[in-house]
């Protein structure tokens, strides 16, 4: 396959889908949101179904400011941001930094000073999301919505650890206040349907939530949500099948800890100079 964001990306994809019949196409990263967004009716004129919404919903979630308004617009608390020109006007530290159009908490960190914000912005560009940094505690919630916009499924989970903007360990939490909240957000979101997640954190137990993050596709946690009942890909299966969808909000195990861990495998090296890195050592 060629590398997504190149202009034969899509047509090596529905190349794919014409060969084999496939009718259904769920996308995981953000690396081809955007692309699968603008050319879902060509999917869908091969029979293919693609789990996303439509370029101008997708980009109100990939793109950080419009997500802000957006939780502004829907009346929920949000966590102050502003732009880097902003920010020189009336600076306030910590503060968090991350880019407009991210993923994977690459370009995030907690910024001190004027000097490494200049440092951040040389590294990582200047279409940077400068926002209050809040301690306290962040959840992410798991949402299954319709695409006839109702909300079936939400199951929050609390991030206890998180590597390079994935969780590592966390729980699911039954907090009626969050699944409330998604509830109401959704129907500020245009026609995203499927599986998403929203991003929010309590600055101490029982306060308000403040919104930062929607993220339009399957969330890198979703196997919790998934090993507590929410079977998220059948939902998906069972909509696009025109099958009665079998979730039921709030209907999941609650307390559910999920801890994961790296695992050295080893196995004969065969072929040796036709490894991944061997030529050029390989870095993620």
């Amino acid at each position: 396959m060629p590398a997504s964001g190149r202009d034969e990306y899509i047509p090596a994809l529905l190349e794919i889908v014409r060969k084999n019949s496939i009718r259904l196409l769920v996308p995981l990263t953000d690396n081809d949101l955007a692309q699968l967004s603008k050319s879902r009716d060509e999917f869908a004129a091969l029979g293919c179904t693609v789990m996303v919404g439509s370029e101008a919903a997708v980009g109100e979630c990939m793109n950080k400011t419009r997500t802000a308004q957006l939780v502004r617009r829907a009346g929920l608390a949000c966590v102050k941001s502003c732009t880097v020109k902003e920010f020189r006007k009336n600076p306030f530290f910590p503060c968090f930094a991350k880019p407009v159009s991210g993923s994977a908490g690459i370009g995030a960190a907690v910024i001190h000073e004027m000097s490494q914000l200049n440092g951040h912005c040389a590294k990582f560009g200047k279409e940077m999301l400068l926002q209050e940094y809040l301690c306290g505690q962040e959840f992410t919630i798991d949402v299954y919505r319709t695409r006839e916009k109702k909300v079936v499924c939400a199951v929050p989970r609390q991030r206890l650890v998180v590597r390079s903007g994935e969780v590592e360990k966390g729980m699911t939490v039954r907090q009626q206040d969050l699944i409330d909240a998604v509830v109401h957000l959704a129907a500020f979101m245009g026609d995203i349907w499927g599986v998403f997640t929203c991003q929010c954190r309590r600055s101490t137990p029982g306060a308000p939530p403040k919104f930062f993050e929607i993220n339009p596709r399957f969330g890198g946690g979703a196997p919790l949500a998934i090993a507590a009942g929410a079977n998220l890909p059948l939902y998906v299966l069972q909509e696009v099948l025109g099958l009665p969808i079998t979730a039921e909000l709030g209907k999941f195990t609650d307390g559910l800890l999920m801890l994961r861990y790296d695992e050295a495998v080893f196995v004969p090296a065969n072929d040796i100079e036709s490894l991944p890195g061997y030529r050029t050592p390989m870095f993620r």
